[in-house]
């Protein structure tokens, strides 16, 4: 049993088919003064050749995944970008190397921009923005590959990776899974696997050294597991479970329009985490009562300059309209030190998630902050909107940005621009400082939201995208759960909202306890996680609940802890949790 990450949910059982999809050897070699600008005219041609393949890669794209266009439209703009264009050229003519090997050391360069970016979702592109250079070397070597189209049966898909042009190009009737050793849980092939409903599983090193074509195997897409040549009694056992989930899927969406209210009438609003306004017209597909979390850190990404305040209005305003009756609330820049924010001042950084981030960068660089928060404000009168600050460590950081909010509305007042007076104004409670005083947090906005991916690693100093430390990110911890009940009882006594816009809010293993915190109001997550958490939701009662989160506190290891919540889980919801 190969385990990897899960992308996309599901059990598919078939015969595996290898696509060579390894790394190209760019190998280094030296050109002569004389060839040096007909060098970089190949490179030119090759660089414009990938561009248009990736726009026709997007209307394929669009078709099925709204999201992964404006991930191909940033792609196609990293192709123009000064680092690994005009650094690859400088390259080649300083050093007189040939194209290939000057952009593969450029990449390098390049990836070290995603690996400031703050966001955990956005950092998990740096697998994709390697398959975007690859492109690049395989049409300057003019690199034939074995085709999709080759595949006329049913098959699973085996690879190292699969390119964007790759993924919107599975012919869906003959793949019943796929899996591959490159990639992330937020890579592009999730995206689109998801969208296609075929189980997926990534991350698995030296995949295609252990699998053979013809082998039959196993993809788990909920528990990330790829079986090879599975033993009889092993192989039945998955086809049962194969079976429950796909009937179990069918009936989630029956109910789709209800809202998740306990049996004892406690209603907690489902939302969802969106990062493009694409997204939006599929969310009611869910279930989803708001967004409870618009990253717009890719609008900053897939623009070449910084996005104006009416870029930015006209993109807020839609989104609002479009999600209208319900809410959305929209987090001001999460972003560290991004290529297109170089120009702010900001200097390269040894440990960036501890560096200027968030609401630091913004409070430092005011104009950008001014620039969010008015256009926010002018689309608060198109929906209802909200407004969210990230990455806070103290109040006094509530308090500045609040104090830069309120002339701004001052200022717009004057000039008779009107916005919505009663917009609520919202704090992350992502870092141990701002949990243990969110008290004193809560006292300047109207309502907390917890991030639970960054409070998590920070609470236990664990960076989870590090292979070497990734097994002691530990969401059940005993500290992570009291520090959520910590900062629950505070907005209780503060009669503030509070909400989970984290992994852990769209986990159905979570769900229970979180419900037991006593006053949730909402829950945050990838829209395809709202159906199994709102069964679980109703399904239950506050008053279990309660006695259940009391429970966990109560044990006093990880161990422990993971042991009793697991198996009270499937005792509790048998159907929502099938062992794996």
């Amino acid at each position: 049993m190969l385990k990897g990450i899960a992308v996309s949910k599901g059990i598919s059982i078939g015969e595996a088919h290898i696509l060579d999809r390894s790394k190209l050897c760019a190998l280094k070699q030296t050109i002569n003064s004389s060839n040096i600008e007909k060098e970089i005219t190949r490179f030119r041609s090759a660089v414009e050749q990938t561009k248009k393949q990736m726009q026709e890669t997007k209307k394929k794209a669009s078709k099925i995944a709204h999201k992964f266009s404006i991930i191909l439209d940033t792609y196609t703009l990293l192709l123009e970008d000064d680092i690994l264009v005009k650094d690859t050229i400088n390259k080649i003519k300083v050093e007189k190397v040939n194209a290939e090997w000057a952009i593969t050391e450029t990449l390098k360069k390049s990836l070290l921009l995603f690996d400031k970016i703050n966001d955990e979702y956005l950092k998990g592109k740096k697998d994709d923005l390697e398959l975007v250079v690859n492109g690049v070397i395989k049409n300057l070597l003019g690199y034939n590959q074995n085709s999709l189209s080759d595949i006329h049966k049913p098959v699973i898909l085996i690879t190292h990776a699969l390119s964007p042009s790759d993924t919107v190009s599975i012919p869906r009737q003959y793949v019943l899974g796929l899996a591959t050793a490159a990639g992330g849980k937020t890579s592009h092939v999730g995206i689109f696997a998801s969208a296609l409903g075929i189980p997926g599983v990534v991350g698995i090193k030296s995949l295609t050294e252990k699998i053979n074509t013809g082998d039959q195997v196993i993809v788990d897409g909920i528990n990330g597991h790829v079986i090879i040549n599975p033993e009889k009694n092993l192989l039945e056992l998955y086809k049962k479970k194969q079976s429950e989930h796909l009937q179990n899927e069918d009936k989630l969406l029956l109910d789709i329009g209800k809202p998740a209210i306990t049996n004892d009438q406690f209603h907690v609003k489902l939302m969802a985490n969106i990062e493009s306004t694409h997204e939006i017209k599929t969310l009611k597909k869910f279930g989803a009562e708001g967004v409870g979390l618009y990253r717009t850190e890719f609008l900053y990404l897939s623009l070449q300059n910084l996005p104006s305040e009416s870029d930015l209005y006209n993109n807020f305003k839609k989104a609002a309209q479009e999600i209208s009756p319900y809410p959305i609330v929209i987090r001001t820049l999460d972003i560290g030190m991004d290529k297109q924010l170089s120009s702010k001042g900001t200097n390269d950084e040894d440990n960036p998630a501890l560096g200027l981030r968030g609401i630091r960068l913004s409070l430092v660089n005011s104009e950008l902050f001014e620039i969010q928060l008015r256009s926010i404000l002018r689309a608060s009168l198109h929906g209802k909107v909200k407004i969210m600050y990230p990455m806070i460590s103290d109040v006094q950081e509530v308090i500045t940005a609040n104090l830069i909010l309120d002339n701004i509305k001052n200022e717009m007042r004057e000039k008779q621009i009107p916005f919505d007076e009663d917009i609520e104004v919202g704090a992350m409670i992502e870092t141990p400082s701002a949990a243990i005083c969110s008290d004193q947090i809560l006292g300047e906005v109207d309502f907390i939201s917890i991030g639970t991916n960054d409070l998590i690693q920070y609470m236990l100093a664990v960076d989870r995208m590090n292979e070497q430390v990734a097994h002691l990110y530990e969401p059940y911890h005993l500290a992570i759960l009291k520090i959520l009940k910590h900062i629950s009882d505070n907005a209780r006594k503060a009669g503030k909202k509070v909400s989970i816009c984290g992994e852990l809010g769209g986990d159905p293993l979570a769900t229970l306890f979180l419900l037991g915190l006593g006053n949730l109001d909402s829950l945050s997550m990838d829209p395809h996680s709202i159906p199994h958490v709102k069964k679980i939701i109703c399904q239950s009662s506050l008053k279990d609940a309660k006695d259940f989160s009391q429970q966990l506190l109560n044990l006093s290891s990880t161990t422990e802890i993971n042991c009793f919540l697991t198996g009270e889980m499937r005792k509790r919801y048998p159907l929502s949790f099938q062992e794996g």
